[in-house]
């Protein structure tokens, strides 16, 4: 199979970004309008019905993607994937870059959709509230990235079983968004994190700027922490247990 063009690659990131942001986030606004149109209260369900959205927004772009361009939708995972000496770094500003537009274009989507309330109600952009200190937030989003990157770099050690890389990947995130989310939004990627705050900015809907440090300073770190706690793991097993096997691996990852 002849490998995909850099300009196929790019296309795939923001294809699959922007179906990440809106599905995903997309989902947020259309919980919240269904929620006002019946006066209910956002519960937990809902929290899980969101999740629910990202998982399979992201099972699906992984194994429609993967091929192409490897699926990392995701800026820190694209940089964490470089830190660790699996993706070029000549590569990662492309890649970053049609992240950010696929998000953008996502969220645009959204309104699109569901009309100008969905950016009223924010677009599914990720906040924390006034309570939350900065380094909690920071924390959450820290352990959270850290989580999905080691998952993803599990799944495409080429010891794993083969085949399961998208559901790995989508399980995972829905698990983390049910307990991140309450503190930060569980944006985990910051992507989609920029996506639906340029839109919204474009719609005169108020934006924090001001805690993006926190969300940036988690997800970066949290992914390259995240990628070398599996590596050191992977090695330790690999010399005492399989010394003989190789550790090829793959670049079917996601967001």
């Amino acid at each position: 199979m002849e490998p995909s063009s850099r300009a196929q690659q790019w296309l795939a990131e923001a294809l699959g970004t922007g179906f990440l942001v809106f599905i995903g986030a997309g989902s947020i606004p259309a919980t919240l309008i269904l929620g006002n149109a019946n006066d209910v209260a956002f519960s937990m369900a809902d929290l899980g019905m969101i999740s629910f959205a990202f998982m399979l927004v992201i099972v699906g772009m992984v194994y429609a993607l993967g091929h192409i361009s490897g699926c990392h939708i995701n800026p820190a995972v694209t940089v964490a994937l470089a830190a660790t000496g699996k993706f070029a770094w000549r590569d990662v500003p492309g890649y970053v870059i049609a992240q950010v537009v696929g998000a953008t274009a996502g969220a645009l989507a959204i309104v699109g959709t569901l009309g100008r309330t969905a950016a009223d109600l924010g677009l599914g952009m990720t906040t924390y509230g006034d309570t939350t200190p900065f380094a909690r937030a920071t924390f959450a989003e820290f352990i959270g990235t850290a989580l999905l990157a080691f998952v993803i770099f599990g799944v495409i050690d080429g010891r794993a079983a083969p085949g399961w890389a998208g559901l790995a990947i989508g399980s995972i995130v829905f698990a983390i968004i049910i307990v991140v989310g309450p503190a930060t939004g569980a944006s985990l990627n910051p992507a989609r994190y920029l996506g639906p705050m340029f839109v919204a900015q474009g719609f005169d809907v108020s934006v924090q700027w001001s805690q993006l440090p926190a969300y940036f300073i988690g997800e970066f770190v949290g992914a390259v922490a995240g990628a070398f706690a599996y590596l050191a793991l992977a090695r330790s097993r690999s010399t005492t247990t399989v010394p003989a096997q190789s550790s090829r691996v793959t670049e079917e990852v996601s967001a």
